[in-house]
């Protein structure tokens, strides 16, 4: 097999060797948004390619001829003193992988028989949230305490959703990171900041946190007290907790979900009201909102088909908010959209899904301040 590349050299440089491209051809399209991706075998080619020194090396465990150790460990030499990152790739985790990562010859390893959208998943988990954790540093020292806070919370919340729930312990953290979100909400790094949420890979954590720091600048605009405003922060982070508990085949899917995968995805406000009921029962207002973030004015939503004077403030608040990130979010299947695009799509839903009143308030903040606006290139 041929090396190809059909990319841009000013992008990251990724070379991807297997001897069977065809099962990853749904990934490799994904991928060539971001990477200038070399394809080869196992052969001379992708030895050759590897000496280029690529910033991301990917490497199927069986090849033509053996399996690709000698490849991994080529990598290594050649990546010794410089950054990068190296991964093997198989249908399970062989012996040969787990000498390679307990030898740390290789970074991290994918294994199992997953669908594109899963394999992306972990890829981003492994490599995405690294160099882009690296751009939010570089912002300024607020925005980088509030993505290492929030990093650790998160990887807290997926313990306590496995145990069950959020705690009373557990919530002291989530408020400990919520006060972090609403000191940024009043920090100028807040933009560029939420700029690089919006394309940021692991994408649960990301838009979590981005409609947790957009509630509190939204309470903020609109005049709340403090304690408010850590209420909305929290309602932010917390609200889509229960897509913890949706399967990662449905919830990393690139493409349409079947009616049965879009009623499992439909659960996720439901379960999330129950992890956090047990920590949160003084604050109904808050479990309302992480229940209630997908009900619409004219009952269409989910889960109980609540409609305009059933649905509580904050679930309205959540719901705007939630829904202009997601548009403008970028996810392994949809690139980000635009701004003034996406509002143009929530002006058509104002009056049948998105409260009027709301609506405008944040469409003004974001437009008044620039907030969320596309980066200047």
């Amino acid at each position: 097999m041929a090396e190809t590349t059909i990319d841009s050299p000013r992008k990251t440089r990724l070379v991807f060797c297997t001897s069977r491209p065809s099962r990853y051809a749904a990934v490799l399209n994904t991928l060539r948004q971001t990477f200038a991706i070399v394809l080869t075998d196992s052969g001379p080619t992708a030895s050759d390619a590897i000496e280029t020194a690529p910033e991301v090396v990917i490497i199927e465990d069986q090849l033509v001829g053996g399996d690709g150790t000698w490849l991994a460990q080529q990598a290594r030499m050649v990546r010794k003193g410089k950054s990068g990152t190296i991964i093997m790739v198989g249908p399970k985790e062989t012996s040969a992988i787990g000498r390679l990562l307990e030898e740390r010859v290789v970074d991290a390893a994918i294994t199992g028989n997953l669908s594109p959208g899963e394999f992306l998943e972990r890829f981003w988990r492994i490599y995405g949230t690294r160099s882009e954790d690296e751009h939010v540093i570089a912002i300024s020292k607020p925005a980088a305490r509030v993505m290492n806070t929030n990093r650790k919370l998160f990887t807290r919340l997926e313990d306590m959703v496995a145990e069950g729930g959020i705690d009373r312990e557990g919530r002291k953290a989530v408020t400990a990171a919520a006060d972090s979100v609403v000191d940024l909400a009043g920090d100028p790094s807040v933009a560029p900041m939420l700029h690089q949420l919006r394309g940021h890979h692991d994408s649960t954590f990301a838009h979590s946190l981005r409609v947790g720091i957009l509630m509190a600048s939204f309470g903020r605009a609109i005049g709340v007290p403090d304690d408010q405003l850590r209420l909305m922060a929290e309602t932010g982070l917390l609200h889509d907790l229960g897509k913890m508990k949706i399967p990662l085949s449905i919830l990393a899917k690139p493409g349409k979900l079947t009616e049965e995968e879009r009623g499992e995805m439909n659960l996720h406000p439901v379960f999330g009201a129950q992890l956090v009921n047990d920590g949160y029962r003084d604050l109904p207002d808050l479990i309302a909102a992480v229940r209630h973030h997908h009900e619409k004015l004219d009952g269409s939503g989910y889960p109980d088909g609540q409609t305009r004077g059933q649905i509580h403030e904050m679930s309205l608040c959540t719901a705007v908010v939630d829904v202009f990130s997601a548009l403008t979010d970028r996810r392994d299947y949809k690139p980000a959209m635009a701004r003034d695009q996406a509002f143009s799509i929530m002006d058509s839903m104002v009056g049948r899904h998105l409260e009027p009143r709301l609506y405008r308030r944040f469409r003004d903040l974001v437009i008044d301040t620039r907030l969320a606006d596309e980066p200047k290139r």
